[in-house]
């Protein structure tokens, strides 16, 4: 006999198992294990009951026999109210046995609960407009112009956008150190390629000059003996080249690219940037779709759920990181972060992710939403990978589900 209890995503199962069902379960185990004992004078499997316990002890079929009534109870429990889905392996408390009394325990598990959808219909989604406009092929061209841009001498003061050919040497506490110093190093000024404000300090100076730079090294910089130090950079500056982008014209396309014209190439470049955007517009519905149903739809996911799914990730990322010889502490220090800030990050992405998985289930089955047998053999058709069929037939779902979503509810274009 067992009782229910259920709050939230904690459920608990009393279980009462009286003396004549404990005797009656005793001997099922024993009838289903007793091939698995060897007791000289009877042929395997035929020993007596009594025996195996005079020679094994009293209490040899005693955890078999608990095993089998959490198992017996769990089944009933769950087939009989199949809303509850654990999400953790139970976990069991005894309170008290005796052969005479039976034996009394609880079982526990957590589930998600469950939850209602939010309106997920009739509702506007703002986006950005898909437009090709004139200042996106001119910053695609001007790209394309930089891309080919060549440097050339000039004898005045640096300013951005130059590049300044350079020596310099680093010192902390008046000491050289390693990897801070280079011959003929060609810095483009304005790109932040190099620490604090050192290109900054470099602007108004000319072909000659010596200059002292003074960088702080940030807290988070991927060398921890350098983090948050201050240094003295001793700079020559042997050049100062100015960039000088190319004109555009049919020659520039034809020998930079594959077409011959301007006309052809902006054509091409129209319908690439068309493509892009509308793709980038159909990724900023699903976006927000998303976020919407994750703020709107009350949905509380067990922590033990998100603590499991955090503790897995971080595993595998430390036997993928093994093989780059590199050890997880370290990968933290050369991203930046630590390891408080990447668990308090991996949590709240495994919320996010836990969430949406839930919520979307529930609209796919609240919508019948599904993949027939006949879809999925035509799109799965060359594959012979189980794991590779049942990605595909999720992302034919997910797909499906994404096009219900934006059908039944209403765009906004935001134009630029």
């Amino acid at each position: 006999m067992y009782n229910l209890k259920k709050e939230k995503t904690k459920v608990e199962i009393e279980l009462t198992i009286n003396g004549k069902e404990w005797e009656e379960g005793v001997e099922k185990v024993y009838e289903s294990s007793k091939s698995k004992f060897n007791v000289v004078g009877f042929r395997k499997g035929h020993a007596p009951r009594k025996v195996i316990e005079k020679q094994y002890g009293d209490s040899v079929f005693f955890e078999d026999t608990v095993e089998y009534f959490v198992n017996a109870t769990l089944n009933e429990v769950l087939n009989a109210n199949p809303e509850l889905e654990p999400v953790t392996m139970p976990s069991t408390k005894f309170e008290s046995f005796t052969v005479e009394n039976g034996l009394k325990m609880k079982i526990y598990f957590d589930i998600v609960p469950d939850f209602q959808l939010c309106n997920y219909k009739g509702v506007t989604f703002k986006v950005h407009s898909d437009k090709v406009t004139d200042h996106d092929i001119e910053h695609s061209i001007h790209h394309l112009l930089e891309d080919n841009a060549k440097f050339e001498s000039v004898d005045r003061e640096i300013k951005n956008g130059d590049s300044a050919l350079i020596d310099f040497t680093g010192y902390i506490d008046n000491v050289p150190f390693e990897g801070g110093a280079a011959v003929d190093y060609p810095l483009e000024i304005g790109s932040h390629s190099f620490i604090d404000t050192f290109e900054d300090q470099l602007v108004g100076h000319k072909k000659g000059d010596e200059v002292d730079v003074n960088v702080t090294f940030p807290e988070n910089y991927q060398a921890p003996e350098f983090q948050g130090k201050k240094a003295l950079f001793k700079v020559a500056v042997k050049d100062i080249r100015e960039k000088k982008l190319p004109e555009f014209n049919d020659k520039f396309v034809s020998d930079t690219t594959e077409f011959e014209t301007v006309d052809e190439y902006k054509k091409d470049l129209t319908a690439h940037i068309q493509d892009m955007k509308t793709k980038q517009m159909d990724n900023e519905l699903e976006y927000n779709i998303r976020e919407y149903l994750l703020e709107n739809t009350n949905l509380e996911i067990p922590e033990v759920m998100v603590e499991q799914s955090v503790r897995e990730d971080e595993n595998r990322m430390r036997e993928a990181l093994k093989a780059y010889n590199v050890s997880f502490e370290d990968y933290l220090i050369q991203t930046g972060s630590n390891y408080k800030a990447y668990t308090k990050n991996a949590k709240e992405r495994t919320l996010k992710m836990i969430k949406t998985r839930y919520i979307y289930r529930k609209l796919l089955e609240e919508n019948k939403i599904s993949v027939s047998a006949k879809e999925l053999e035509k799109a799965t058709k060359d594959m012979k990978s189980q794991d590779e069929i049942i990605r595909k037939e999720n992302e034919m779902l997910l797909d499906k589900l994404h096009a219900f979503l934006k059908e039944n509810n209403k765009v906004e274009i935001i134009e630029e």
